[in-house]
């Protein structure tokens, strides 16, 4: 990608329609009495997902760093469905989760949860303490909106960018990483969304640590190799060429055989579909 694009009007505009569908929430982390708390956290979720994105914000908010494990989509047809190519998928199967995202597991705490309300009500039960006073927008667009504003706040990020290589759909890859990679950022900002949805299609584990909308973001490292790099432009740059082997599943992609997961039809997709 041409770090000139990363500039343009559109991008700029896009960052900012998106950003003001959540009011900037997870810009800033709520201020603490001390230092935040250090749980062990695996999230298992997706870029354009609307219900990931409410818990990617509680993170930020709450300052709590995830190791996270992208789950991007090989069909739309159906809810579930995954092939050998999936690299994190089993793991949710394994531990009796649903294939349905966000899905958190909380190694500190001994918990795994499906549902993204419940996921942000347990981490904030869990680790709210010293929070000197919780966000009002975070209060606010998470559990004070009626569920028609509160699925359109959530939804209208991911209708701006809507396409497969958003965070939607898998990417072949060239390699699996060793360890998984470091991404300092926050939700709202345009540039580490970039690079989330580049993490997320080609399935690459990585450490989220949040920082402040105002810090210079996106700071990417990759400890395979010891690259790091802050912008954009140089991250989707490096992704592409030591990671990226091919381009995204398309939207009508079928459903993978073999099957290896669920096969629920997805009610919002299935009039597409004769069956």
């Amino acid at each position: 990608m041409q770090r000139s694009a990363l500039t343009s009007g559109y991008y700029r505009a896009i960052g900012h329609a998106a950003a003001l569908c959540r009011l900037w929430n997870g810009a800033a982390p709520a201020r603490r009495t001390g230092p935040a708390p250090r749980p062990k956290l695996e999230l298992f979720e997706y870029e354009a997902s609307p219900w990931c994105r409410r818990v990617r914000e509680t993170l930020c908010v709450l300052d709590l760093e995830v190791l996270v494990r992208p789950t991007p989509r090989e069909t739309l047809r159906v809810e579930g469905a995954y092939s050998a190519a999936a690299a994190h998928k089993p793991a949710v199967s394994a531990a009796e989760g649903r294939l349905l995202f966000p899905f958190l597991v909380d190694h500190t705490a001994g918990v795994a949860l499906n549902q993204s309300a419940d996921i942000c009500a347990h981490l904030w039960s869990a680790y709210g303490d010293g929070v000197v006073e919780r966000p009002t927008v975070d209060a606010w667009l998470n559990g004070g909106l009626p569920a028609p504003l509160d699925f359109v706040s959530l939804a209208g990020p991911s209708g701006l960018r809507p396409w497969p290589h958003a965070g939607l759909m898998m990417a072949p890859t060239k390699r699996a990483p060793e360890e998984p990679l470091v991404l300092h950022g926050c939700e709202p900002d345009m540039g580490c969304r970039l690079v989330r949805e580049k993490l997320c299609m080609l399935q690459l584990p990585y450490r989220h640590v949040p920082r402040p909308i105002d810090a210079p973001l996106p700071h990417l490292e990759d400890p395979n190799t010891g690259w790091s790099s802050f912008g954009a432009a140089q991250a989707l740059e490096y992704l592409e060429e030591r990671y990226q082997a091919g381009e995204p599943l398309p939207w009508l992609a079928p459903v993978p055989s073999a099957n290896l997961g669920e096969a629920r039809i997805s009610p919002w997709v299935s009039w597409l579909y004769p069956r």
